[in-house]
């Protein structure tokens, strides 16, 4: 609902306007900002759609048409769920009553592409039904590529993240002749990129740790191939997410941090991932608000990060560890966990702490170490178990210390992380 004195920003009227359309809201402005009637916004697209054309036919270049229609003018943000979709179908009538109009026929190709590459990385090559939907979309993409450069109106990081995208279609259909042709497209991305030259740096580092995660894919890699793609990932990803940082574009940082984050704790970087994704929440309800698809993206990734998975040592079962309790020496979980995880159906036990076994990924703190008393109160996320030694191998926070292998009768579940500037003033 607008607040009282909110308006239409472009014909500046209160309220629904002749045919009863309300004012509406669904990007990242805020107080009495932003607010348009539906049919208002769609006269403004199609405003600057206009000027936008008469440029192409102009200068005989392509131009960005997908921001006129699904941006917000004013925060510069995407605009979202039910506006988005009504401004999608604006664009695409535009494009269809103009496209014999010269120029328009190569804009029109050129969103069709964005649409189709935007299905086409939702898909998951391992369901047959969507496999065949993407195998239609790749013919599709690669038809409208042809044509494109056909009329030199490809530019070369729009069919170099064209190759990409089919690439990683590819890559998850996973059996090894769609491995192959994952390689071929990434190969081909890679090299425009290179041809493009230095400003594409980090994409270029992104395509080359795909080759390589396809070639131990093919090669048949062991467990410790997948740790060092995962950390190679991480590599990556902490890049972008600097990178990001450096430029100063918060829109651009929250999404490199998600995309962080969410590789973070598939790592078993539990603690860092939290760390960053408190930042990015406080980012994204500054730039976004709180109701914004951001961060309610980084509010639900933070919930799945702070789940903290043990096992129960009678039972060898997963289950969520909530709390401790009698001074550590009860803890209440959560359990057992089945996937995919329904909770209603767990039952929720307090056992004796001994019997909770923290599993990869839990935040850990070490407690009652006496050759190594200097490292009781630190913590860490647990990476792997050791059975020949009976040890947890953990990874401290702090990045000066080594990872220790310690008993789990020194280790607590870390329910909540320290305030780092408490720990260091």
């Amino acid at each position: 609902m607008p607040p009282d004195g909110a308006s239409c920003w472009l014909c500046l009227e209160d309220g629904p306007d002749d045919s009863g359309a309300p004012l509406v809201r669904d990007c990242s402005c805020r107080g009495h900002s932003g607010f348009a009637h539906l049919p208002c916004l769609v006269k403004y697209g199609n405003q600057m759609a206009e000027q936008a054309l008469r440029k192409v036919e102009a200068t005989g270049t392509v131009a960005n048409m997908v921001d006129i229609f699904y941006k917000c003018p004013n925060c510069k943000q995407d605009y979202q769920n039910g506006i988005l979709v009504e401004m999608k179908k604006a664009n695409i009538t535009f494009h269809k009553e103009k496209l014999m109009q010269p120029g328009a026929d190569k804009i029109s190709l050129a969103i069709e592409s964005a649409e189709l590459e935007k299905r086409l990385r939702n898909i998951n090559g391992r369901n047959k039904n969507e496999r065949d939907e993407g195998l239609k979309i790749v013919t599709k993409l690669l038809s409208i590529s042809r044509e494109l450069k056909q009329c030199d109106c490809l530019p070369i990081p729009m069919g170099a993240g064209m190759d990409e995208h089919i690439g990683d279609f590819f890559e998850s259909c996973s059996d090894d002749h769609s491995l192959k042709r994952a390689k071929a497209f990434y190969e081909k991305a890679r090299d425009a990129i290179v041809a493009w030259g230095g400003e594409y740096k980090l994409d270029r580092k992104g395509v080359d740790y795909k080759i390589k995660r396809v070639e131990a894919k093919l090669g048949g890699g062991s467990g410790n191939d997948r740790q060092v793609g995962k950390a190679a990932a991480v590599k990556l990803l902490q890049e972008r997410y600097d990178y990001c940082v450096a430029l100063g574009n918060d829109n651009d940082t929250i999404t490199a941090g998600i995309n962080l984050a969410s590789v973070l704790h598939t790592s078993d970087h539990a603690i860092e991932a939290e760390r960053l994704l408190d930042k990015l929440i406080v980012t994204s309800r500054r730039v976004h608000g709180s109701n914004h698809n951001q961060t309610q993206k980084c509010l639900s990734l933070l919930q799945a990060v702070k789940e903290r998975w043990v096992i129960l040592h009678s039972e060898q079962q997963w289950f969520e560890a909530l709390k401790y309790k009698k001074n550590g020496k009860k803890c209440v979980i959560q359990g057992p966990i089945k996937e995919p995880r329904v909770t209603d159906e767990e039952k929720t036990i307090t056992v004796p702490s001994g019997e909770v076994r923290p599993y990869k990924g839990t935040p850990v703190m070490f407690h009652g170490l006496k050759k190594a008393a200097h490292l009781n109160g630190k913590i860490g996320d647990v990476r792997e178990f050791c059975q020949s030694a009976d040890r947890y191998e953990v990874h401290l926070e702090d990045k000066g210390l080594k990872p220790v292998l310690a008993k789990h009768g020194n280790l607590k579940v870390l329910f909540d992380l320290p305030d780092p500037k408490k720990e260091s003033s």
